[in-house]
C-alpha cells in the first residue's frame, strides 16, 4: 500500500472509502477479492501510555505525522514491515487502522498489545455488548467459539470440562434461527461464546458491512460510506468506554481515615458462575498463570475447603488485584489507581473460556 499521498486525515478515509466500495463490488461479482486486495481493519485498543512511550515499546521502524493525532506507523515484525495509523485523539481508546492482510494485522496487534507492563489491551466485549452489537443492524454472519485449551491444561479439559474447543460460524439469512436455537440449549448454553458478529448497518441510505470481534477488531467487507464505519465504531467505543467508567468509578476500593478507624469506598465486582467450579485450586493454577489471554500473575491462598483468595498483579499495567474463588463465584478487588480493563478482561475470558453464561453486575 503506497502511503505517500496521504497528508491529512481526509486523505487516510478517502482511500478507505474507495477500499470498501472496491471490495463490495468484488464481493458481490466474484465472491472474492482480487489478488492483492484486501479489507479495511479496525482495531480498538485501550491505552494507559503515549504515543511516544509506544515507541520506546514497539520495534517502530517509521512514525510519520500525518494530522493532528494521526500517525502513520512502520512497524517490523519478524523481518517484515506492516503499515499503521494510529488515530490517538481518544487519549484512552486508540483507534487503529490498516489494510494489511488479516492474520498479519492480527499477529501485529498482538505483540503489540500482550507486552509485560506496556499499558495496551485489546477492547474485551462481555457477551451483553457483543449481542448490543447485533442489534445494530441486519444480522447477517455469527461466530461462535469456546476455546477452553487455550486456557485450560489437556488434564483439567479431560477430567473438568466437557470441551477443549467448540467453533461455529455461520452466514446467510439463517444465522439468526440456528444461533437462537443453540442458544436456547440447556446443555449448551454455557459454551456458546460469541467471538465475532456480523452485521450490515443502513443508515439515512448508506450502509456498512461489519464483522466485530469479542477484542474489538471491525473487519469492513464493504459499504458505501466510510463515515458510516467511523460513527459505527464511535458508538462500539462509547458503549465499551461507558462500563468501563462505571467499574472505576463505583468498583475501585479506596480507603481513608476516619474518626473512629478506616472507612471504604467503592465495591468489589462479583462474577456469578453458571458452570461451577470442581475443584478451585485446579482452577487457579490453570488461570493464574501470567499467560495470555488473561495475563494475570498471582498467589494462591486458601480460606477454607473450595473457598480460596489470591493476591497478585495485572501484567497490563502492573496493577495489584485481589480475587476470592468459590466453585459459584469470583470476587474481584480491584485498587484505587487500578485500570478497569481489568475486569472486563477476567469477565469476557470467562465467559469465553469457560463458561458463557457467567455475570457480572456494574453499579450505575
Amino acid at each position: 500500500m503506497s502511503t505517500t499521498s496521504i497528508q491529512s486525515r481526509r486523505d487516510l478515509f478517502d482511500v478507505f472509502q474507495h477500499t470498501i466500495e472496491g471490495t463490495y463490488d468484488e464481493l458481490v461479482e466474484d465472491q472474492e477479492l482480487q489478488p492483492g486486495q484486501t479489507m479495511l481493519k479496525t482495531f480498538l485498543i485501550e491505552s494507559n501510555v503515549t504515543p511516544e512511550e509506544l515507541h520506546k515499546r514497539v520495534d517502530i521502524t517509521e512514525a510519520r505525522e500525518v494530522d493532528f493525532d494521526l500517525q502513520e506507523l512502520i512497524i517490523r515484525r519478524n523481518g517484515t514491515k506492516y503499515t499503521f495509523f494510529l488515530d490517538h485523539d481518544d487519549s484512552r481508546f486508540w483507534t487503529l487502522y490498516t489494510l494489511e492482510e488479516s492474520e498479519d494485522a492480527k499477529k501485529v496487534v498482538r505483540d503489540m498489545v500482550s507486552g509485560v507492563r506496556n499499558g495496551l489491551d485489546y477492547t474485551w466485549m462481555p457477551i451483553e455488548q457483543q449481542r448490543e452489537i447485533m442489534k445494530m443492524g441486519e444480522f447477517r454472519n455469527v461466530g461462535v467459539s469456546y476455546d477452553a485449551d487455550d486456557v485450560f491444561s489437556e488434564d483439567y479439559i479431560d477430567e473438568r470440562l466437557d470441551f477443549g474447543d467448540l467453533s461455529v460460524r455461520s452466514s446467510g439469512r439463517g444465522t439468526g434461527t440456528l444461533f437462537d436455537i443453540l442458544d436456547s440449549h440447556d446443555e449448551l448454553s454455557s459454551f456458546l461464546s460469541l467471538s465475532s458478529v456480523g452485521i450490515k448497518r443502513n443508515v439515512n441510505g448508506s450502509f456498512i458491512l461489519e464483522r466485530v470481534t469479542h477484542n474489538g477488531r471491525f473487519t469492513t467487507s464493504g459499504g458505501d460510506s466510510i463515515q458510516l464505519h467511523l460513527d459505527t465504531v464511535a458508538e462500539i467505543k462509547e458503549r465499551y468506554a461507558t462500563l468501563l467508567r462505571k467499574i472505576e468509578e463505583n468498583h475501585r476500593l479506596s480507603y481513608e481515615s476516619k474518626e473512629h478507624g478506616t472507612g471504604m469506598d467503592g465495591t468489589p465486582l462479583v462474577i456469578e458462575l453458571d458452570n461451577e467450579i470442581e475443584d478451585v485450586r485446579e482452577f487457579i493454577e490453570n488461570t493464574i498463570t501470567a499467560k495470555n489471554p488473561l495475563r494475570l500473575w498471582g498467589a494462591k491462598t486458601k480460606l477454607d475447603d473450595q473457598y480460596w483468595k489470591v493476591k497478585g498483579v495485572d501484567l497490563h499495567n502492573n496493577d495489584k488485584y485481589t480475587i476470592e474463588i468459590c466453585p459459584q463465584w469470583l470476587r474481584l478487588y480491584l485498587g484505587d489507581e487500578a485500570c478497569g480493563n481489568t475486569a472486563l478482561r477476567i469477565y469476557s475470558n470467562l465467559q469465553r473460556h469457560y463458561d458463557s453464561n457467567a455475570t457480572m453486575e456494574v453499579e450505575e
